[in-house]
């Protein structure tokens, strides 16, 4: 999957909350006793995914022998099926939730709330980089899932490319526009950049940008660092020192990369099966993202686990969620490299320690309900700056719109 985040189709069935299931209260709590059936779900994982969670319940298992963990994943449309769940009381007691969806079923109470029993069951969640954990936090301040596993935007290069012309990776922006002109010079096109907002946004945070207040409940679009880093992000196409994808012939940054159309790219963690896979002979490295006017920033892109709020299993569904999440059961689902751990306190599989240190300066890739539409907007601006039909004003003035819009929904 060249995009690893799923994107999940805008919800807008408001799904009546309801309690449901039975869960022992925190003091009188008693993991040994806990026993039955437990139901997890998310969407079709490939092979290697799909090994690596067997290999996390045999854990579970072991640690747990009186639950069994009944694994139902959704292979076709995920976010159309656990909608139909949660219309008729039956989620799994376990189940994904991407980061990117998950203000919009927050808001509509489907999923069960996890502080109270972080506190009174002493489950840490200080270790989760925030980045992450964030993600999964309501307007009113708590908690609706941990974060399973993670992955941020870092700088991928040729090394040999940018060898031969005699320059270095960049290191800030300023060393961006340098290198873009170095590699001009030499009839090379420094960077295949991507026109959305899920890459664009990393640059906008380095330049001290963002799109919301603090408390989500207003736009800051406007505010200082946002058009500053859209204008040097569109002048690096404008002075010929990058092109998107398409301008390139390809579908994605990946393929730029391999097939040395370009010798810089930004992508997260997904790239290294691609390029393993695909390109195995190109020799490419990783760096952080470059730093801004306002220092390092990147993008941390997550999905949770989660208990819905029906959930029928309520204390097998805390100890699962709780296992897969932990430090044990994250270490056995990350130690192969197909996913990187959310968690601190587990090391990051070789090759990946960039995309893991990177976390702790990441923001979470969610924000509101109703979301991609404002995704929409600055997508679509965005591409007509690149065609001439804008600029960096026209990008604010139709996202702002449409964010102000979104904001204002009851």
């Amino acid at each position: 999957m060249r995009r690893w985040l799923l994107v999940a189709a805008s919800l807008a069935l408001v799904v009546a909350q309801a309690c449901g299931g039975s869960s022992s209260s925190g003091g009188n709590f008693d993991p040994a006793t806990v026993s039955g059936t437990v139901s997890l779900s998310g969407w079709q994982a490939s092979p290697e995914e799909g090994a690596a969670l067997k290999t996390v319940l045999d854990g579970f298992k072991a640690k747990y022998p009186k639950i069994t963990v009944d694994y139902q994943p959704v292979a076709g449309d995920y976010a159309a099926a656990m909608v139909a769940k949660f219309s008729a009381h039956q989620p799994p007691d376990v189940f994904y939730v991407n980061a990117e969806v998950a203000p919009d079923w927050i808001k509509q109470g489907v999923l069960h709330s996890l502080d109270d029993w972080a506190g009174s069951r002493s489950f840490d969640t200080s270790q989760f980089f925030p980045g992450y954990l964030n993600a999964f936090k309501g307007a009113d301040g708590k908690t609706y899932g941990y974060p399973k596993d993670g992955n941020t935007l870092a700088m991928a290069y040729n090394p040999d490319i940018l060898s031969a012309a005699g320059v270095q990776p960049p290191t800030t922006f300023d060393e961006m526009t340098s290198v873009g002109a170095a590699l001009k010079a030499k009839g090379i096109t420094a960077y295949s950049l991507s026109s959305t907002l899920d890459r664009v946004l990393a640059f906008i945070y380095a330049d001290g940008g963002n799109l919301l207040s603090a408390d989500k409940k207003s736009s800051a679009i406007d505010k200082p660092g946002f058009k500053e880093a859209l204008n040097f992000y569109l002048n690096l196409f404008k002075m010929g020192y990058a092109k998107t994808p398409s301008d390139f012939g390809v579908d994605w940054s990946g393929k730029a990369l391999g097939e040395k159309k370009a010798p810089i790219i930004f992508e997260g963690g997904w790239l290294d099966s691609y390029m393993h896979g695909t390109f195995p002979n190109v020799n490419y490295k990783w760096m952080e993202m470059p730093k801004g006017t306002a220092g390092k920033a990147t993008l941390a892109f997550t999905v949770s686990y989660s208990i819905g709020k029906d959930s029928a299993h309520m204390d097998a569904a805390w100890l699962l969620l709780t296992y897969l999440t932990g430090k044990d059961g994250m270490k056995i689902w990350t130690q192969g490299g197909v996913a990187l751990p959310s968690r601190k306190d587990v090391a990051a599989p070789a090759g990946k320690e960039v995309l893991v240190s990177s976390a702790a300066f990441a923001h979470p890739w969610s924000f509101i309900p109703g979301f991609s539409k404002v995704l929409d907007a600055f997508n679509n601006a965005f591409t007509g700056a690149l065609q001439g039909n804008g600029n960096a004003d026209t990008i604010i003035a139709k996202t702002k719109q449409t964010l102000d819009a979104q904001l204002n929904q009851p």
